[in-house]
């Protein structure tokens, strides 16, 4: 099947994000015997005029991707974020692709008006919609043209290569990467701000979170996961079903002992044996100080976790499910997360 990527993959400036869910699709379709082509619609519409403005360039941009459809007749498009890709556009592909399929994937959270518009603009104009949020949070994008199903944030074999529980030199007891929300409170920084407060003898690693500038990316994110023992796999809100950011995933595939806080109700997919769960601040420190000292323990659950994250979010499987949900395909495996659609 020949499948067509619009989205922010690869591009001319996303060597250092090689790790982030465009790539891990894009591998997971190939692996399953797929050709996948990338329109990069951002740099396209920067480089269709002379000032290097995406919003200049939107109307080139739209009538390229036109033009790519009529050369390429994709079978699939998967849209990531390409807001500025107009519906009238799906529309006239549509005319030229018969048959074509289309589906969105969007994995920011529900707690976001502005997400929330994103997701509605493609309602009823794909066929499908995948979402990293479970549950009855999905049924107001519902459409009688478009089924609304959740999407697990994927692991990929290819990329999630380290084994952090096997490593006997790592020097981090614990790490949190994270932005923080400029314009409101947030309470991830609240979080990093007590943790530091009480961590006492623990080796705490701190990248962004209101607390310094020192984002990760690259191979150099990799190379630090390998060097932690644990991680906070925390996100902008707690208060969606199984809503985690991709950073779940990259730590524990990565072989990091993960602590998730109670919200997204992760054990309902993972069970108790697979990461490490709290309620509140107090309870994470202390639970952190634990499994700083019982490396046996850690080193137990952590391993579970990874063998479990690597199998059951594995992205050639999303991959698979997505396509047999757009074409209305019946299920070809017992799927580990929740597979009901609205």
């Amino acid at each position: 099947m020949r499948i067509l990527y619009v989205g922010s993959a690869q591009g001319l400036e996303r060597a250092d994000k090689f790790y982030f869910t465009p790539q891990k699709l894009i591998n997971g379709f190939t692996r399953l015997g797929h050709n996948v082509y990338m329109f990069h619609d951002r740099d396209v519409a920067r480089y269709s005029n002379i000032f290097r403005s995406q919003r200049r360039g939107i109307k080139a941009m739209n009538a390229k991707l036109i033009e790519d459809c009529k050369s390429y007749q994709p079978h699939m498009i998967v849209l990531g974020h390409c807001k500025n890709v107009s519906n009238d556009t799906l529309a006239q592909i549509r005319k030229i692709c018969p048959g074509v399929r289309m589906m969105y994937r969007n994995v920011d959270p529900l707690n976001s008006p502005n997400n929330c518009a994103d997701i509605m603009q493609r309602s009823g104009h794909v066929e499908g919609i995948f979402i990293t949020t479970a549950g009855e949070a999905l049924k107001k994008f519902s459409n009688p043209r478009t089924v609304v199903g959740f999407m697990p944030n994927p692991v990929d074999p290819a990329l999630e290569v380290k084994q952090a529980f096997a490593n006997p030199n790592a020097d981090i007891d614990f790490l949190f990467l994270g932005s923080v929300l400029r314009d409101q409170h947030d309470h991830r920084q609240d979080t990093v701000q007590y943790l530091l407060a009480n961590k006492g003898d623990v080796k705490v690693h701190i990248g962004g979170a209101g607390v310094n500038e020192e984002r990760v990316y690259g191979a150099a994110y990799y190379e630090l996961l390998e060097r932690c023992k644990m991680g906070l796999c925390m996100n902008k809100t707690e208060n969606y079903y199984l809503y985690a950011s991709g950073r779940m995933s990259q730590y524990m595939a990565s072989g990091l002992l993960g602590f998730i806080p109670e919200g997204p109700q992760f054990e309902d997919i993972f069970g108790t044996d697979s990461f490490v769960s709290f309620k509140g601040d107090e309870e994470m420190v202390d639970k952190i100080k634990y499994y700083a000292a019982h490396d046996s323990e850690r080193i137990r659950i952590a391993r579970t976790g990874y063998e479990k994250i690597h199998d059951y979010f594995l992205t050639d499987k999303i991959c698979q499910y997505m396509i047999e949900r757009v074409f209305d395909l019946p299920l070809s495996m017992d799927y580990r997360w929740p597979t009901q659609v609205y």
